[in-house]
């Protein structure tokens, strides 16, 4: 078997490359960072010359390219992803139909949702870079009580609130609350209905000319987004009152005050010794994640890092929950487990060890893609 493993800047490179290796696949490799997933001739050119100086087998890429798929579909190529976004941010999802097509989502509901469209959908969860994080040891001399590395997601949902009534800001901000309250279940897209849509757009498009309108999809994305961030505001208010508490990321919020902002942190050179010198690592799923679990939890279980986590469906069935890591019900009991484990050690060190055990013997990059490329064929 030969692939051509198309790269961008994506996570996962590393795992992948390797993997190939230790499964003794032939395989080369084409970089490009696509300025549209969906209109760039770069990628075009560069992928049908590639295809055309040597015969492979596949293209493969970490989540779907539809440009590629494009050509790999007239030079009849298969073309293989996997996916670790939720939702695909591709507006038009008609290349995903394409014969050549085999696409792994980590989200087992998500790649559901796309197989009852007659799309060569599969199931496959992510998986724990042990062997390139097992570089990285923790920082003694700067170990912190809790961090958290991802976005705060601030978004312009109150900008999207001014031009509607008060009933229908009342009733969105009712769904908000009631989702934020549910964890391991999602229903926000089902009360999200055509009607709904039409009441909505009609108070945009009077507000601004005909000129703003909003799709579910869209609609459903910034919301799922502005729950999340409500929820790691509060995490991060509640547990940096009383814990030394660090935020990696691009984003900031002056109510947070007590907060330790850390900037940005590389996923390769920074991640893996922010999460071995952590005490607790949160993970706090974007919303719109519906059973899958997140390449973070992978991440952090593979760098031998403690995880205190939001629960998400699929976990009982991959990990054993208390022995891998612990799982809060909510932000109460995020605060209360937080301050227990950050008290006992013994059992803290004790789990993170189980979690790191069980990702090192069940879930590398190895044995995920031979069980993708099993699939594929």
């Amino acid at each position: 078997m030969k692939i051509l493993f198309y790269q961008w800047h994506s996570f996962m490179n590393e795992g992948v490359e390797r993997a190939w290796k230790q499964l003794g696949i032939e395989y080369d490799t084409l970089f490009y960072q696509q300025s549209d997933w969906e209109v760039d001739d770069g990628i075009v050119d560069l992928l049908e010359k590639k295809l055309k100086q040597k015969k492979y087998d596949m293209v493969f890429s970490i989540n779907y390219a539809p440009l590629v798929s494009m050509v790999c579909e007239r030079e009849q190529v298969r073309y293989v992803s996997w996916v670790y976004d939720a939702p695909i941010h591709i507006r038009n999802i008609e290349t995903m139909k394409n014969s050549c097509n085999r696409i792994f989502f980590f989200d087992r509901i998500q790649a559901e949702k796309y197989k009852k469209q007659g799309i060569a959908a599969y199931h496959m969860p992510l998986a724990a870079d042990v062997e390139t994080f097992s570089r990285y040891t923790a920082k003694c001399d700067d170990q912190t009580d809790i961090s958290l590395v991802g976005k705060l997601y601030q978004t312009e949902y109150q900008y999207y609130m001014g031009p509607l009534n008060t009933y229908q800001r009342g009733y969105l901000d009712g769904i908000l609350q009631a989702q934020m309250k549910v964890y391991g279940g999602y229903f926000l897209g089902d009360l999200l209905d055509d009607a709904l849509l039409q009441e909505l757009n009609a108070c945009y498009q009077k507000a601004s000319n005909g000129e703003v309108a909003v799709t579910k999809a869209e609609l459903e994305y910034m919301m799922a987004c502005e729950i999340t961030g409500r929820e790691r505001y509060l995490a991060l208010a509640v547990l940096s009152s009383h814990h030394a508490v660090r935020l990696y990321s691009t984003d900031k919020d002056a109510r947070l005050d007590k907060v330790e902002y850390m900037g940005y942190a590389d996923y390769y050179k920074q991640m893996p010794e922010i999460f071995k010198s952590s005490r607790i690592n949160l993970n706090i799923s974007l919303k719109i994640i519906q059973s899958g679990i997140p390449l973070r939890v992978f991440d952090i279980l593979g760098c031998g890092g403690f995880l205190l986590t939001n629960f998400q469906a699929e976990m009982p069935e991959y990990f054993t929950i208390g022995d891998d890591f612990v799982v809060y019900e909510s932000i109460e009991d995020l605060y209360a487990k937080a301050d227990f484990y950050l008290r006992n050690e013994s059992e803290r060190n004790r789990i993170a060890r189980h979690g790191f055990e069980t990702v090192q013997k069940y879930y590398t990059f190895r044995q995920q893609i031979e069980k993708i490329i099993r699939a594929a064929e």
